[in-house]
């Protein structure tokens, strides 16, 4: 990118825009207007609209024909990052963008501010040569690191349905191998509650008689914890198969072992590592998250009379939340004796969403990322949620999930970074899908 490009992005990452501590509102308000003068620059219009929480960043580049039958495609991305965290793990401060060792360093660098930030010069590269080839439209959210739901709202809301999404938020699978994701997994999350009594009892006069509720909880939950990689069956519900094409690219990846070992985590069974792809891409699984009852750090001998837990299932693609959340529930219930109070609480659910990668739209995508880079393109599905990905699917888009991100650029943790050399790569990906997809037919079909 040239330095005028990256004096632009960095003005940007130097915003700490955290959505989720309420003393940043101000910063996501000057992160947006700072998105919304990116979009103009472009040659198009762009509004920062309020919502209930932070506001979304709506634009519209028209094709440099100015012709009323071009495709339009809709980029969502967004300019929202996570907290720093603890700051004595950054080796250079978290929001004054560095260079070093080729990579640019800073909260966002890559999620999602560095891979949003190459298809807006994407287009405007275009727009500036007079050969945009489509109508873009952008929903940028303000949103995404904190479990707002305006973005997917807005999809959902969409009355002149673009022709195709495209989801600017992710990356490599390994140095050289960009990726067109073809699906995401679902959630249903929940904050389970037992209460057992009406305060703690003495554990040597009340012990092996009165009901404890950490004990209780922790037999609710083995009642939905997986067995050797394995759910209990109702929480298997709908699963839909997957393409070979998907599969084949598994041999080509990292091994499961190394995955694990690389973040510091070890295997959950002895067939964890070997199975690594097949459970985080194409399986549901449930975790728990976090658990409380009694004192921690005290010396307390009681018998607790609260306790808690959070937990989510990860949906596969083909499952629904309206099916596996009551299956959820009605396991953990039923786990739990009589006498004990259990309460449930609904946190959040979406759906999965999967793209058959043969789709002709993803096939354009990925020969464009192809002749920009050199290197092919894979389709490969990722493990995460994406609740915006699942509403555009749902709204009859074929969308392409992509971006130059790498495992390894801390995204999430201290020193986040981006390379440059995969910031020009991403531009010129953008660049090439644009252009391929001004030959789409107005259905989504074939170029």
């Amino acid at each position: 990118m040239t330095d005028a490009e990256l004096d632009r992005l960095y003005e940007l990452l130097a915003i700490p825009s955290v959505s989720a501590v309420a003393d940043h509102a101000p910063d996501m308000a000057r992160a947006a207007e700072t998105v919304a003068t990116l979009v103009r620059r472009a040659g198009g219009s762009a509004e920062v609209v309020e919502t209930a929480r932070h506001p979304l960043v709506l634009g519209d580049v028209p094709p440099s024909d100015g012709r009323a039958d071009a495709p339009t495609v809709l980029v969502y991305g967004h300019y929202d990052v996570q907290p720093v965290g603890d700051l004595g793990l950054w080796e250079t401060p978290p929001f004054e963008p560095t260079v070093m060792d080729e990579s640019i360093r800073c909260r966002g660098a890559s999620d999602d501010k560095g891979n949003l930030y190459q298809a807006m010069v994407g287009v405007e590269r275009l727009a500036a040569s007079g050969t945009l080839p489509v109508r873009v439209r952008y929903l940028i959210d303000g949103e995404e690191e904190s479990g707002g739901d305006s973005a997917t709202d807005w999809v959902e809301a969409l009355e002149d349905v673009p022709d195709v999404a495209i989801i600017w938020d992710t990356g490599l699978i390994a140095p050289g191998k960009p990726t067109i994701c073809t699906g995401v997994r679902g959630i249903c999350y929940r904050r389970v509650i037992v209460r057992a009594g009406l305060r703690d009892g003495h554990s040597g006069l009340y012990g092996g008689a009165a009901m404890n509720a950490a004990n209780v909880l922790t037999r609710m939950l083995a009642a939905v914890a997986p067995v050797d990689g394995r759910l209990p069956a109702p929480l298997t519900e709908g699963v839909a198969p997957i393409h070979a094409e998907e599969t084949a690219v598994w041999a080509t990846l990292p091994d499961g072992g190394s995955m694990l070992g690389d973040a510091g985590l070890a295997p959950a069974d002895p067939a964890a590592a070997a199975e690594f792809n097949q459970r985080t891409l194409a399986a549901p699984s449930l975790d728990v998250h976090a658990l409380a009852s009694g004192e921690v750090g005290a010396v307390r001998t009681v018998i607790p009379s609260v306790a808690s837990a959070m937990l989510s299932v990860r949906l596969a693609p083909g499952q629904d939340p309206a099916v596996i959340g009551p299956a959820l529930e009605e396991l953990l219930r039923t786990a739990a004796p009589p006498g004990a109070v259990v309460e449930i609480e609904r946190l959040g659910d979406s759906l999965p969403a999967v793209m058959d990668p043969a789709h002709p739209v993803l096939r354009a995508a990925a020969g464009a990322i192809e002749r920009a880079t050199g290197w092919p393109a894979v389709p490969i599905r990722s493990g995460g949620t994406l609740p915006v990905m699942a509403s555009m699917v749902a709204r009859g888009m074929p969308t392409v999930l992509t971006g130059f991100a790498q495992y390894d650029d801390n995204i999430h943790a201290p020193n986040e970074r981006m390379r440059l050399e995969n910031m020009e790569l991403g531009a010129r990906a953008a660049m090439e899908i644009m252009t391929a997809l001004g030959g789409i037919p107005r259905d989504g079909g074939s170029p």
